[in-house]
């Protein structure tokens, strides 16, 4: 009876797909590796569909650079195809959400009465396509893809019957301010914030894609339909501003973060229960004008807020998702504010040598203070996940990996659609075998990974397996339910259109129903953060830690812990991030940033930041006896002593005798201390393969451009600064001893050769301390050993940095 129940159940098609009933749910019993088990019915709805990632928008840059290039429209064709696989699958998805909860209805009585749909996508970095070579640009995998973008707008404009001089798109990164003034230099005329987002502005091409967007959108526009979504794009390029109710006919861009410059823009939000806020000032084309003034309220009218977030994993939270898309744009990040010296701008100290800082509620605080205050106003908001290419190891474009997973996820609540997919990203085995472990171990969760475990072998450190989860230490969450924002109680109703089978949640995992079982969908991925690692793989950083100590006979782990396990628990959550030191470096980077627009800036800012970072990990490297950035170089160290174990390549220890690391073997943490520290300043632990990508590289690049008419360096362009750098993760210098700048044409390589030929050394000296002169015996042109706290890591040419 059960076989038949399913089969009248999912006998309902719409275009060849199986849609299930939310009436009906909770009489679905279906075989699982756990028994039989109702599927849930409970909770929040999360719609979700999977599709073939490689027929979305994978290979689309190399595709549109040929219709830029060449008026390929052959390849312009190919696009439009990939984006119409998109659309066919966000009406699975958002079809299927509206039979759930019939959110249609809400938004077009809501845009009736004058809202506008906002879309927000995450456009860090802001270049998705190449100002130079009109390719894929670095930054593309970390921004929400355009033509998802597009393919959901056309939903709303086809389906729902909304124009779209209804619509709007907004973005509050402060990278869109910062690459608009890059390109503007670049290009030798003003590159608007908007325009950075068209990614078109006149003959130029660069930045993220939205004019491509708008060109689809147009191309697929009925001729019955007079709404032109072209219109607002000349707005864009002169940077003129129309408030949401001034744009009759336009389709707007909008610059969220422009409040700062503009607080006529904003409007102040009371939050009753704030955390680290009593108040915040939001754009009113989020939040809508002064209820009290009528023209304000005809200029703002507010929004329907359509969350389009790229999941990532994040180097400052677990992951990102629709709380951090939204909530991620005020301080604090860190759980502890240190108190900055303005003269100084350094973090202040009391008589004792302790920092002075507060405590406050960290990013999940900040998040679900600027989320409450959305929601207070009545701002009614859809949240849809593209999980098509999740980018693992770090939300940062240069060490962000994609993954192909396929999915796009959609619901009302940013909660369960988060917790949802955080339990699908950090779990990569079967629920049968999960529970088992959990309850053998006591846990509160049985969504964990397997993951490397380290312990002694002879003299080395081997590479064993373990289990482990960083939910069992986040607690966003729960915190955020607690705040009201959303429910943790969640159901999953879809379709898997790979396989035309239903999409449905058991006790919150994902599977797919096949005949009258439960067959449940894993990712095959392993996923983490590089800057997180210590959170993310604890059981696996702390096992190593260990076993180094005990091998080398050091106290590694117990200093880190006396930083770090505030409670004495044992454990480190995502709560407790050492002193301060995230909110510590703003002021400095952004006095490093003043740089940027100078001639070679690029260089100097990259060099000023990254000099800045290492210059505070210990009390003897500056004058004024700071060592709060060790707090984040203890992770680095981790994080690099882990890479090292994972190398193709078996090589010696630098400092153990006997000891070996590569192929799941751990380097000792004196030798991943050194390696680090080597890549900071060198990019390289080898003369041969010193990087332009570090201190010594950004030095030698500004002096041969500079005082040498580029002899070595012309053909080199200068690195975009990234928004990362400026926050403080991680330098762009691969830590790995194997990852080293092996490009043919090395130009510190060349350089090199000629100094050792006799040709005279560029004047430019690069101080460091002494332990770091020289690489593999052979002391390197133009370093100079120091032990002057106010020369160590500085370069002095024509001027000194």
């Amino acid at each position: 009876m059960n076989i038949i129940k399913i089969a009248i159940l999912f006998s309902y098609k719409k275009g060849g797909i199986f849609i299930i009933s939310k009436k009906n749910l909770n009489e679905v019993i279906v075989d699982s590796k756990i028994g039989k088990k109702k599927i849930d019915y409970k909770g929040s709805a999360i719609s979700a569909v999977r599709l073939d990632a490689y027929k979305a928008y994978d290979g689309i840059p190399i595709l549109l650079q040929k219709f830029i290039d060449y008026k390929d429209y052959a390849a312009w064709g190919e696009i439009v195809k990939k984006i119409d696989y998109i659309y066919y699958n966000i009406d699975c998805l958002l079809s299927k959400l509206d039979k759930e909860i019939h959110f249609k209805e809400k938004v077009k009585y809501d845009v009736n009465k004058g809202k506008k749909l906002l879309f927000k996508p995450n456009i860090i970095g802001s270049i998705a396509i190449d100002p130079i070579t009109h390719r894929e640009a670095d930054t593309k995998k970390i921004c929400t893809e355009w033509p998802i973008v597009a393919a959901i707008m056309r939903w709303f404009h086809d389906e729902l019957n909304i124009s779209y001089s209804k619509m709007s798109i907004g973005e509050c990164s402060a990278s869109t301010l910062m690459i608009s003034k890059f390109l503007s230099k670049f290009v030798g005329k003003e590159i608007t914030p908007q325009a950075v987002i068209e990614g078109k502005s006149g003959e130029f091409y660069g930045g993220w894609g939205f004019y491509f967007a708008r060109k689809y959108l147009k191309e697929c526009n009925l001729y019955s339909h007079k709404d032109n979504p072209m219109n607002g794009y000349e707005e864009s390029i002169e940077g003129a501003y129309l408030s949401p109710g001034e744009a009759y006919n336009q389709l707007m861009v909008y610059d969220l973060n422009d409040i700062g410059m503009d607080k006529s823009k904003g409007r102040v939000i009371k939050i009753d229960d704030g955390a680290n806020y009593e108040e915040i000032r939001l754009h009113k084309v989020i939040v809508g004008g002064d209820k009290g003034d009528k023209d304000d309220i005809y200029k703002y009218p507010g929004c329907v807020l359509i969350n389009i977030p790229r999941v990532k994993i994040h180097d400052q939270d677990l992951l990102s998702g629709a709380i951090k898309n939204l909530g991620m744009g005020l301080h604090p990040y860190s759980p502890w504010h240190m108190e900055i010296d303005e003269e100084t701008n350094s973090p202040k100290m009391n008589e004792d040598g302790d920092y002075i800082k507060y405590k406050t509620h960290g990013i999940s605080g900040t998040q679900s203070d600027i989320i409450k205050a959305i929601k207070s106003q009545d701002i009614f908001m859809i949240h849809i996940l593209d999980a098509i290419e999740i980018m693992n190891k770090s939300h940062d474009s240069a060490n962000a990996q994609p993954t192909k997973e396929g999915f796009i996820f959609s619901s009302l609540d940013c909660v369960a659609i988060d917790l949802f997919t955080a339990r699908y990203c950090f779990k990569n085995i079967p629920m049968d075998k999960a529970i088992k472990i959990k309850d053998e171990n006591n846990w509160s969760t049985e969504f964990i990974q397997k993951i490397p475990i380290a312990e002694i072998e002879n003299n080395n450190i081997i590479t064993t397996y373990g289990y482990d989860s960083p939910l069992l230490r986040y607690d966003l969450y729960n915190y955020a339910q607690k705040r009201g924002i959303g429910k943790q109680l969640y159901y999953v109703i879809g379709i898997d259109n790979l396989t035309k089978k239903p999409l449905v949640s058991l006790q919150g995992h994902l599977g797919k129903i096949e005949e009258n079982t439960f067959v449940e969908v894993i990712t095959e991925n392993f996923y983490y953060s590089l800057v997180t690692i210590m959170h993310d793989l604890q059981s696996t950083i702390f096992s190593y830690l260990k076993s180094q100590d005990k091998l080398a006979n050091t106290s590694v782990f117990n200093t880190i812990m006396n930083i770090y396990d505030e409670n004495k628990d044992g454990v480190v959550d995502y709560n407790e991030k050492g002193r301060g030191f995230e909110d510590a470096i703003y002021n400095i980077l952004e006095e490093c940033y003043k740089s940027f627009n100078e001639r070679y800036g690029q260089l100097k800012t990259n060099f000023l930041m990254v000099r800045y970072f290492i210059k505070n990990v210990r009390k003897d490297w500056n004058h004024q006896g700071h060592d709060f950035i060790i707090d984040r170089i203890y992770v680095n160290i981790a994080q690099v002593a882990y890479e090292m174990s994972q190398s193709e390549e078996i090589n010696d220890d630098l400092f153990i005798e006997n000891m070996k690391f590569g192929k799941g073997m751990w380097p000792s943490w004196k030798t991943a201390t050194y390696v680090l520290y080597m890549s900071y300043i060198y990019g390289s632990v080898t003369e041969e393969y010193i990087s332009i990508d570090s201190l010594y590289g950004w030095a030698f690049q500004y002096a041969d451009k500079v005082l040498n008419f580029g002899k070595y360096t012309q053909k080199i362009k200068d690195n975009i600064v990234s928004l990362e750098s400026i926050q403080g993760n991680i330098p762009k210098v691969s830590p790995h001893i194997l990852k080293s700048d092996k490009r043919i044409n090395n130009p510190i390589k060349k350089y090199f050769e000629d100094v050792y030929n006799g040709e005279p050394p560029l004047d430019f000296t690069l101080y460091v301390p002494f332990e770091f002169v020289y690489i593999q015996g052979v002391k390197i042109p133009n370093i100079e050993g120091t032990d002057d706290k106010n020369k160590i890591f500085t370069v002095s040419f024509s001027e000194n940095w």
